[in-house]
């Protein structure tokens, strides 16, 4: 998940412990403890190799270990320099920041080494896209419907400053997200959208109730709605799971990997893919559909120039974090192109591979580049 989404929250978790649990700077260590493990990108500053991100970002600091030695560090520095004097509280609050990235990653199809270093396996839970935008909202609205109702004398006026800025962005995302992933601007849906938000703003004012809710009671509410839509989410996962090993049995397909990833803009939209010897099977689907999806196969490509990319060192990393991975190969000219996609970052529509780690031989065979086109 991305860093900016995971400290909201971090600030939504800690604003919700009781204030004898947080301490007085509760809020801040979750919040800081939960954007740390993103800081291991610092590494691909020192480093020259291009595909390096993929093996040393979300490694040593995403994982359990990480958290044991972070967490202790963390608390100390707080201990050191903040007031709050309770190691104990700290290094809880620490961990919970350190868990919770952790957590935001796993729920993702991207993954995160949580064993590093003592297993490079990818955990990945499927259940998010690698950003949600309705989990983002569930996280943000708390605390902006705590500040609209923070002071009652502005609070209309808040409402509606914060309500037009979130109809806006809204439109934005879906304007800009819609065509890369071959999904229309459904404006019935956006007015729905809006709708839902203006709802969300002006509900709390009947009866005054909004006003006599603390920031606390609005953030645990953040935090029970989050428990209810990753609960969605894993329901929906589950049975997107079903058409694909439907169509498995169906064909009678030796499998090396299978899988249901979610979609942008829905909990209901997912692909279905399947990894065999000869190439993957790829769907997408709705889950408000009653018809069984249609599944395309990619078929990847064997001969002499995809073997001798496979034995180059880049090609391997790529293929170890690959989950779905097909092999392409074309000529031009005098030059021989290989090209390797993982299709789990393939959209809907889109006939160009996605996520590509290419190389380029001559016509000797001796490599003339390989890594990632355009880097």
């Amino acid at each position: 998940m991305d860093t900016v989404t995971t400290a909201i929250g971090g600030a939504l978790l800690g604003r919700a412990l009781p204030e004898d649990r947080r301490g007085p700077i509760g809020v801040a260590v979750v919040t800081l403890a939960s954007v740390v493990p993103d800081t291991d990108i610092i590494f691909e500053a020192f480093n020259n190799d291009p595909i390096g991100g993929l093996t040393q970002h979300r490694a040593i600091t995403h994982s359990l270990l990480g958290a044991a030695i972070l967490g202790p560090l963390l608390a100390l520095a707080f201990w050191r320099f903040a007031k709050d004097k309770k190691y104990s509280r700290l290094l809880l609050l620490s961990l919970l920041g350190l868990f919770w990235h952790m957590f935001t990653d796993l729920a993702t199809s991207w993954g995160t080494m949580i064993y590093y270093p003592f297993n490079r396996d990818r955990v990945v839970w499927d259940l998010l896209f690698i950003i949600d935008f309705t989990f983002s909202a569930i996280l943000l609205l708390p605390h902006v419907a705590a500040w609209v109702y923070g002071r009652p004398q502005v609070a209309l006026r808040r409402g509606g400053l914060a309500w037009a800025a979130l109809v806006a962005f809204t439109a934005l995302v879906i304007t800009l997200v819609s065509p890369m992933f071959r999904v229309g601007f459904n404006w019935g849906l956006f007015g729905l959208l809006s709708a839902v938000l203006g709802l969300f703003f002006l509900l709390p004012r009947i009866g005054g109730w909004g006003f006599r809710t603390s920031s606390v009671k609005f953030c645990r509410i953040g935090v029970v709605s989050l428990a209810v839509y990753l609960g969605v989410c894993t329901v929906a996962h589950f049975r997107a799971v079903g058409p694909v090993e439907d169509m498995v049995r169906e064909k009678k397909l030796t499998v090396r990997s299978l899988g249901a990833l979610p979609q942008p803009l829905s909990p209901f939209r997912w692909s279905g893919l399947v990894l065999t010897s000869e190439g993957v099977f790829q769907s997408w689907f709705s889950l408000l559909d009653s018809g069984a999806p249609q599944f395309e196969f990619f078929p990847t490509v064997e001969n002499g120039y995809v073997a001798r990319a496979r034995r180059l060192l880049g090609v391997q990393t790529y293929l170890w974090f690959a989950r779905f991975p097909v092999a392409y190969y074309r000529r031009e000219g005098d030059r021989h192109i290989v090209d390797f996609a993982d299709r789990r970052f393939q959209s809907q529509g889109d006939r160009n591979p996605g996520f590509v780690y290419r190389v380029v031989f001559d016509s000797a065979g001796k490599v003339l580049s390989n890594g990632f086109p355009g880097r």
